[in-house]
């Protein structure tokens, strides 16, 4: 390992346990003080969407439309007495339609990214959907339970993508979108993390059965989805990170791509299994 990828690691670490403070600092104000933390880095990463990768202005109408809708809706969801789980749908279906654009578009078509810049002012909406479902998780009696084992699933897919990518991966996953990829990594990181995600489950909730099983390995399988529809995004555009705010790290949308991908369909299997 030279100086340089030490270094690189060493500053990676560094920002990972600053951002455990964060997190923890977060969750001791309790569900509040986590709703002001996904407020915030929810408008971090609607920023970083439209200045980083669409190149907005932050100056223009678009960019202040977008903002403002999605701090008025998550602000009414941080102080609002209910969240109604009627519309938990709403978000997984714009997540599938992001699959149609990962699985369909073309690398060489430039169609969507010219449509995302013409109607840049939604989005706000796009990404307050995500944040919708995780303050109906923050609403449930075991709420802090939920968001750890939500937490865990995709750290855990990421951690174990990496670690058997490195020691058993040959074989690309999808080369020209996500050249450090492989397919061992990607099958790794999903059987890690279903089995971390169902022994905290049936810890916290003494739940497990067959559809349960089958929902968190369809969820481990959608954060890898979500991760490589953000470099998709980048590599369309030509864009390295969502922005350097995080060192070693990138963006907020680097490190949260994979968690809003996910978030509305684990928000389903509460609503639904729990």
């Amino acid at each position: 390992m030279s100086n340089s990828q030490l270094t690189n690691t060493q500053l990676r670490m560094l920002s990972a346990f600053v951002l455990l403070l964060i997190f923890l600092g977060a969750l001791y104000f309790q569900a509040v003080g986590l709703s002001v933390l996904l407020f915030v880095s929810g408008l971090l990463l609607v920023d970083e969407f439209l200045c980083s990768i669409l190149k907005s202005s932050r100056t223009n109408l678009s960019y202040l439309f977008s903002v403002s809708s999605f701090t008025a809706i998550y602000g009414y969801l941080l102080f609002g007495k209910e969240v109604d789980s009627t519309f938990l749908i709403l978000p997984a279906v714009i997540n599938i339609i992001w699959l149609l654009y990962l699985f369909y578009v073309p690398m060489n078509s430039v169609k969507v990214i010219e449509k995302l810049k013409k109607h840049s002012y939604l989005i706000g909406l796009n990404f307050v959907l995500p944040f919708y479902s995780i303050s109906y998780l923050i609403r449930q009696d075991k709420w802090m339970e939920h968001i750890i084992i939500m937490l865990s699933m995709n750290f855990v897919v990421d951690t174990g993508a990496w670690f058997f990518g490195r020691k058993f991966g040959n074989k690309k996953l999808w080369l020209v979108i996500s050249p450090n990829k492989t397919i061992n990594g990607a099958i790794g990181g999903s059987l890690s993390s279903l089995l971390v995600t169902l022994l905290l489950i049936n810890h916290f909730f003494d739940i497990f059965n067959v559809v349960l099983i089958l929902s968190v390995s369809l969820m481990t399988i959608l954060g890898q989805m979500g991760d490589l529809i953000e470099s998709k995004i980048k590599r369309q555009v030509g864009v390295k990170d969502s922005s350097n705010l995080i060192p070693g790290h990138g963006g907020i949308y680097d490190r949260l791509d994979s968690l809003i991908f996910v978030a509305p369909f684990y928000a389903i299997m509460v609503k639904y299994l729990f």
